[in-house]
């Protein structure tokens, strides 16, 4: 499966899309003794591997690389697919490996036992990879249901959607909130979402795919990720991984 996949959009696939994003099953109190920033990366193109890291550690900071093992060094409307050596350089640099399936499929269209198993098949492939077991875990497509969330392996600390909205207050582990890094209006968003988490010491999560100064439409030019990082710096974020975000959590 590759991004050029679109989930329905008829107006029944709609609500209930909203219902599950809105579905509590993890639900959560965030709060934070400092504003946190965390940068992830879907599926993941070679170039997050390479031109994402690269901006990321010039600001003493790492990121949630969330991997489709089906998607290694496979081409995609995103570019070309990492591979295991960047796995073990994204590793040893102290990015976070996650998980995102294996075939990429939409999690809302098939029946959660299939979603359970290419979660274990993901796992099994990533960690033969050299990858730690993941943790975190974010839906392709943003799509799932609330058998997926309910049903969601206890070895996953949290997963990610692609719903806007700040990481405060009361939430759920199973649909993290996160902007995109993409699109029209996608950084001045993020860079709004900024200041406003700023004074409300909330987590901000950001997403994207690919990484390059003529990147794809999911994914995000260098020099806007370093503005980004530039931002968040100046406003006192820490920037983290997503579980390294969660350890930081009040209780």
């Amino acid at each position: 499966m590759t991004l050029a996949y679109a989930p329905r959009r008829d107006l029944l696939s709609k609500v209930r899309r909203r219902m599950t994003q809105h579905y509590a099953a993890r639900p959560v109190t965030f709060a934070f003794a400092e504003p946190i920033l965390s940068i992830t990366f879907d599926d993941f193109p070679a170039t997050a591997a390479d031109a994402g890291a690269r901006v990321l550690e010039r600001h003493g900071a790492r990121g949630t690389y969330y991997a489709a093992s089906g998607m290694a060094n496979a081409e995609g409307p995103c570019g070309h697919g990492y591979a295991q050596a960047d796995i073990a350089r994204l590793v040893r640099a102290g990015h976070e490996i996650g998980c995102h399936t294996s075939n990429h499929a939409d999690c809302a269209q098939q029946d959660f036992f299939s979603t359970l198993e290419d979660l274990a098949r993901n796992r099994d492939a990533l960690v033969n990879m050299g990858a730690p077991s993941p943790r975190t875990h974010a839906y392709p497509y943003g799509e799932t249901t609330n058998a997926v969330k309910d049903n969601l392996p206890a070895r996953f600390m949290s997963a990610r959607g692609i719903l806007p909205g700040l990481n405060v207050g009361f939430g759920d582990l199973a649909q993290l909130r996160a902007y995109p890094l993409f699109g029209e209006g996608g950084i001045e968003r993020v860079l709004g979402a900024l200041k406003l988490g700023a004074k409300r010491k909330a987590w901000v999560i950001g997403f994207t795919h690919d990484v390059s100064d003529t990147p794809s439409a999911w994914g995000t030019r260098a020099a806007d990720l370093d503005l980004i990082l530039r931002e968040a710096h100046k406003l006192g974020f820490i920037i983290l991984p997503v579980s390294a975000a969660l350890a930081r959590r009040l209780a």
